[in-house]
């Protein structure tokens, strides 16, 4: 009372005032509502060709309102985990926030499952970088399935004439394949044996061999496992039938 009848101040006491600056203060640094980044990504499975191809992958990401500046990356991981490049993507080019991104994908690649990875951050102010979040998608690669039949033409004696049809998966159906491996097999006590020197490649979906073989004898064409195409085995035919 004797203080303030002079005309001092009454100042408030320090346990009061600190708490309120400590407030003010988190109040001042705290992030602008909705800051983030969250998003999707999806692509269809993929069926090797003897070529390289762009296979298209969809993203779409939600931006908060209070983001600042955003940047990600997004990866394809193969089968054995072996990562592409990546593309680039980020607010500060002007990249869309929805869109198609490409990885080139060759009849070399491995089948198996792709995994499609998308990493990077977005900013809030004071200038915080946080990580996005986007979780992994799939998609499946495998090869080309392919049909193999089989005739055959007797020619002199007990030769034989084997002629394989080979053809492969294609967007429209099934086409022949060029430079497909076939092996000829003749059935012995039970069990298929490789007829030696009888190996061939398709030419226009066509491959041929000539064998000398007893009558009656079963035969079949096999193609192989190779690149982008699947194997496949045709039935079985007697010679001479």
């Amino acid at each position: 009372p004797a203080a303030a009848a002079y005309g001092r101040p009454v100042l408030p006491r320090l346990s009061v005032l600190v708490p309120a600056l400590a407030l003010a203060g988190v109040l001042l640094a705290a992030p602008p509502a909705h800051a983030d980044l969250i998003g999707t990504t999806s692509s269809e499975d993929v069926v090797l060709k003897n070529k390289c191809v762009r296979h298209p992958i969809d993203y779409s990401f939600v931006v908060g309102p209070g983001t600042l500046l955003w940047k990600t990356k997004i990866q394809v991981l193969g089968p054995t985990g072996r990562t592409a490049e990546g593309v680039d993507l980020s607010s500060a080019v002007a990249s869309p926030t929805s869109g198609t991104v490409e990885f080139l994908i060759c009849g070399s690649s491995k089948p198996g499952t792709y995994t499609v990875r998308t990493t990077g951050s977005y900013q809030i102010l004071p200038a915080v970088n946080l990580p996005i979040s986007v979780a992994d998608s799939t998609f499946q690669v495998r090869r080309a399935a392919t049909r193999t039949t089989l005739a055959d033409k007797r020619l002199q004696g007990n030769k034989h004439r084997l002629s394989a049809t080979v053809k492969d998966e294609r967007k429209r159906g099934f086409k022949p394949t060029n430079g497909a491996e076939v092996k000829f097999q003749r059935k012995v006590n039970g069990a298929w044996t490789l007829i030696k020197g009888s190996g061939a490649m398709t030419d226009k979906g066509i491959a041929t061999t000539v064998v000398r073989l007893a009558p009656g004898t079963k035969v079949r064409a096999v193609t192989a496992h190779a690149g982008y195409l699947g194997g496949s085995t045709s039935r079985p035919v007697r010679l001479g039938s």
